[in-house]
């Protein structure tokens, strides 16, 4: 890619700009909607026949208010302007906060073109070529449910209901498109495979969950403005939340410094005040570095180590263990120079996360002495046999013996000077707000980098803490499915899913264990791009499956290997949807913009229709409205308050309304915690057969310092991109006049070294497979990595290969007793060469 590209790529950049601006930033009426009604059923009015009513702007019939969420984190609130059923026009609605007022050209693309797209899937499709050949031929909705319908009854038959699987993804953050597969697999006792670890999100989860009990917590945005210091782990806000960016910006005017550690000098970095280039998945061991810096300096926080972790819980030096006496935890009081006991606050005085309420006291039995030793080895006597004990705290300090400055530096290609300087920013340039993302999860140790931010955040006194704490994933968005209560997952009285890990997915269905599964129904999920080992899914996994249905707008790479496909419904076209996000504390209703096109229907829609021909429709859930689904089993039986006291009239009626947690939100703000003592747990005594006991760090799997290395030397990233939300956008003509190709980003010292200059076609590999795309060499990336923009699909590649044939997906003992593995596609070692 030469020079010359770029600047024709900003000059379109600068003319779309234009373009958008002089319709009010949102859309030009005349022509756009001629082009648009062309791509309408042919039924529809030709809405070129409206006639603009004098200001620029197109003539409409009414303004109906959605919401774009298409796995971005924003979920947007738009307004559609409508006209003879036909969408002509959409702009950003009102929010309470209209700090959230905003939407993107994404956005705007997907309402305008991906709605109207000629490659929505119009009517069902049924497979009639061999699978991936991509030839279908239309059947009616009758004749679709009659098939689903006689390939889950006889895999019922002859293999048990469990042969029926359903995995569904997050290209819909609407509640019910996240939650459907789970809702039919529990109608019709069939697999439900999980999708956290094979959407690659887990890992920062994992990190969360040992020491702090909860799969993900934030602070609000808007408690970024009072940092005085932001440090970013794997996060590229200005691509992938950019929607909330401007918070950083503000955070950054009124004050804060901004560090950004990444390998690539992305977006986010370039508006940093400090970039730090690290080597990819080594972030646990930069910040244990800092944490070893600030520790032997006698800059951690020892009082409230003391009161509100479990630092001072002494730990069994044989076991490894914490040492108890009956049920409670063994301090070492100095002051009576004895152990003495500390309760686990009960569990009734724990905020019961999604909610955040929290009631009564803490007791005295379960406050920490003021004198409890933080250091030291004691010998003491439990159940009439002698223990040699060190406090947590003490392990902990001992543990950062091996990442000194100088050897995390050696471990994480970060100066250790650098190290040290960020250290004394953290402690120093308080209050200080950790945020840690995608970018240090998606390695085989993904979840060790939070982990260790936690630890940090831990002994230095910032959980919990205004403009500062650990924040990752915050808002409304997994806290409404978290709170469902079990009526609300269990359509069908006495009927349950089988839950299996969706990273086995792979392994489950070619091996056909634990139990054969025959028929596997996917629901937003783009999996033949976004998946792993795109060649082991073809040829070993997709043959032992006897019946494949995806429910797609679009007939996407994974559509083509389905043996039906059923077209489903844009946000515009959904009679009503719940909306939340991971962004704010908003909860949004869609409403029905046009009618549904084609012959499109909801997820809801075709479970219900599937309810009556199994004749179980009237006995399930399944007979009531969504709109009533959604009152009686989401909101109104929400196990958390913030959910549950919402008005359900009043969100109707004003179509957005904030969930009642608190203003200016902050995480851990109560410092009480859903860990088995109530306190941050440093310690985590249920790791001791991983070695993770405490942060560590190891190497990634597929590392550059890996003996595999020899033949493959670089790491091979594919990070999200501005101009699509993964795969969703990448097709649109408007996205294609600033994304027009993909290109492979490479440092200058590794294309010299292969002879390979801006521009040229060059064949990416590994024993996985390989692919063939444009280099484009530039100094925005760390030596010893090559990033692919990810979205892109095999057609916009030569000869259709793709990069997703190089990704591995291996399992981690230790991520798997925490929650389950995490689909890690930046943990890839490859070789590039010119084609």
């Amino acid at each position: 890619m030469t020079d010359s590209t770029f600047d024709s790529r900003y000059q379109l950049i600068m003319k779309r700009r234009q373009f958008l601006a002089g319709a009010a930033g949102v859309m030009a009426a005349g022509a756009t909607a001629t082009v648009l009604a062309s791509c309408t059923p042919a039924a529809k009015k030709d809405a070129a026949e409206s006639k603009p009513v004098g200001t620029g702007q197109p003539d409409y019939d009414k303004v109906a208010r959605s919401v774009c969420a298409p796995n971005c984190v924003g979920s947007c609130g738009i307004n559609a302007y409508v006209k003879d059923d036909t969408i002509v026009k959409i702009e950003p609605a009102e929010f309470p906060d209209n700090r959230y007022h905003r939407m993107c050209l994404r956005g705007v693309s997907n309402a305008m073109q991906r709605v109207y797209s000629p490659d929505r899937v119009k009517y069902p499709m049924k497979r009639v070529g061999e699978r991936g050949s991509g030839e279908f031929e239309r059947i009616s909705w009758e004749a679709a449910i009659e098939l689903i319908h006689e390939n889950m009854q006889k895999n019922i038959d002859a293999y048990g209901p469990t042969a029926n699987a359903f995995l569904g993804m997050t290209g819909n953050y609407g509640v019910f498109p996240q939650i459907i597969d789970g809702l039919l697999a529990a109608t019709y006792d069939g697999t439900q495979f999980t999708n956290f670890g094979i959407m690659g999100d887990n890992g920062c989860n994992m990190g969360f969950l040992p020491p702090l009990g909860v799969q993900q917590d934030a602070s609000a945005w808007e408690d970024l403005i009072g940092s005085k210091a932001i440090i970013m782990f794997g996060c590229n806000y200005a691509e992938t939340s950019m929607q909330e960016m401007h918070f950083v910006f503000d955070a950054q005017e009124a004050g804060s410094k901004l560090v950004v550690v990444d390998p690539r000098f992305s977006r986010t970095a370039a508006k940093a005040d400090w970039w730090i280039p690290i080597r990819p998945g080594t972030d646990a061991a930069l910040a244990l570095g800092m944490m070893s810096h600030i520790v032997a300096q006698g800059k951690h926080d020892q009082e409230y180590v003391r009161t509100y972790t479990n630092g001072a819980f002494l730990v069994d030096a044989a076991t490894k263990k914490l040492v108890r006496d009956g049920e409670n935890y063994l301090v070492w009081d100095e002051k009576a120079n004895k152990a003495v006991p500390v309760a686990a606050l009960p569990d009734k005085l724990k905020p019961a996360y999604p909610s955040v309420a929290v009631t009564g006291d803490v007791p005295e039995a379960a406050k920490v002495p003021e004198t409890a030793a933080l250091l030291g080895s004691y010998s003491l006597s439990v159940g009439g046999a002698d223990v040699a004990a060190k406090p947590a705290f003490q392990l902990l300090v001992d543990s950062l013996a091996a990442y000194t400055p100088e050897l995390a530096s050696a471990i994480c290609d970060v100066p250790a000077e650098d190290i040290v300087r960020l250290a004394e920013l953290y402690v120093n340039e308080t209050p200080a707000s950790l945020r840690v993302s995608q970018g240090t999860n998606r390695y085989w140790n993904g979840h060790l980098p939070t982990r260790a931010l936690i630890q940090l955040a831990g002994i230095t006194g910032n959980v919990g803490k205004p403009h500062a704490n650990i924040n990752w994933a915050g808002g409304t968005l997994m806290r409404i499915l978290f709170s469902l209560a079990p009526t609300a997952v269990t359509p069908r009285e006495g009927h349950k899913a089988s839950p299996l890990p969706g990273s086995q997915w792979y392994d489950i269905v070619a091996t056909q264990q634990p139990y054969p599964v025959k028929m596997l129904w996917t629901h937003n999920y783009g999996w033949g791009t976004q998946g792993p080992d795109r060649n082991r899914m073809i040829k070993d996994v997709l043959p032992q499956l006897d019946f494949i249905v995806v429910s797609e707008q679009v007939m996407t790479p994974g559509a083509s290997y389905a043996d039906l496909v059923l077209p489903v419904t844009s946000y515009y076209e959904e009679p009503f949807e719940l909306l939340t996000s991971w962004s704010n504390m908003y909860v949004q209703v869609r409403e029905q913009a046009i009618s549904q096109q084609w012959e499109a229907k909801t997820d809801y829609q075709v479970a219900q229709m599937l309810a009556e021909k199994f004749g179980i429709l009237e006995e399930t859930e399944w007979k009531l409205d969504i709109e009533e689904y959604g009152r009686k089993h989401i909101l109104g039986e929400s196990l958390a308050p913030e959910f549950s006291t919402i008005d359900f009239d009043e969100l109707m009626e004003k179509k957005v309304v904030r969930a009642n947690y608190p203003e200016n939100y902050v995480a851990f703000e109560s410092m009480r915690f859903q860990t088995p003592s109530g306190k941050i747990e440093l310690y985590t005594e249920d790791l001791t057969d991983f070695g993770e006991e405490l942060a560590c760090h190891y190497e990634p799997l597929e590392g550059i310092r890996n003996e595999l290395a020899g033949r493959y030397p670089l790491t091979f990233m594919n990070c999200r991109t501005v101009y699509t939300t993964h795969s969703q956008h990448v097709q649109l003509p408007w996205i294609r006049e600033v994304a027009p190709e993909p290109w492979l980003e490479i440092s200058p010292p590794d294309a010299e070294a292969r002879g390979i200059a801006s521009g040229d076609v060059v064949e990416v590999f590994n024993d996985r497979g390989s692919y063939q795309v444009k280099a484009l060499v530039t100094s925005e990336i760390k030596p010893g990595c090559l990033n692919q923009r990810q979205g892109w699909w095999p057609k916009d590649f030569p000869g259709e290969t793709h990069y997703s044939s190089l990704i591995q997906i291996t399992l981690n003992p230790a991520q798997d007793a925490i929650s389950e593995t995490n689909f890690a596609p930046y943990d890839n070692l490859v070789e590039v060469k010119k084609a």
